[in-house]
């Protein structure tokens, strides 16, 4: 084999050697970073339900718990869970690849009852009570879905 033979041969390899390594730590650093624009706006959207949540306590469920409400049928619009559930159905409408779910072992709605995957991560905030929020991937019949969680404080 000739000299130029062995050197194209050689530097076809460790051209394409780069280029694969390359590509693959482009393809990392893509993968992160859109993870982690998902994870920005899975908060934003969180934080919008939380948000929804404190002005249904603060300041719904006070004008309408009066002594003639009481005598009443349940409104389930004074129940800060379920406004930020109805609220984030609203916003799913424009972001349906996103879902929220505030899941209880033993919940008053049985929409929120924890499925079992659920059910690990209220254990492990029960195990880890300084925590305050959890991020994971699991998988589904759809393919990898990606998590965010935080618990729930009662009061």
């Amino acid at each position: 084999m000739k000299l130029l033979a062995k050197f194209s041969l050689l530097f076809i390899l460790v051209s394409g050697s780069g280029l694969a390594i390359a590509g693959y730590l482009a393809y990392q650093f893509l993968e992160e970073n859109v993870k982690e624009q998902v994870l920005q706006q899975a908060r934003l959207m969180l934080q919008s339900t939380l948000a929804m949540r404190d002005y249904t306590s603060n300041e719904i469920a006070p004008l309408l718990d009066t002594p003639a409400s009481r005598e009443s049928t349940f409104v389930p619009q004074t129940i800060p869970f379920y406004a930020a559930t109805q609220g984030f159905n609203a916003l799913r409408r424009q972001y349906d690849d996103y879902a929220y779910k505030e899941a209880t072992l033993n919940p008053t709605n049985l929409r929120d009852r924890a499925v079992d995957w659920e059910a690990d991560i209220i254990n492990s905030f029960k195990d880890n009570p300084g925590s305050k929020e959890l991020i994971g991937e699991r998988s589904t019949p759809y393919g990898m879905s990606l998590f965010l969680a935080r618990p729930i404080k009662a009061g």
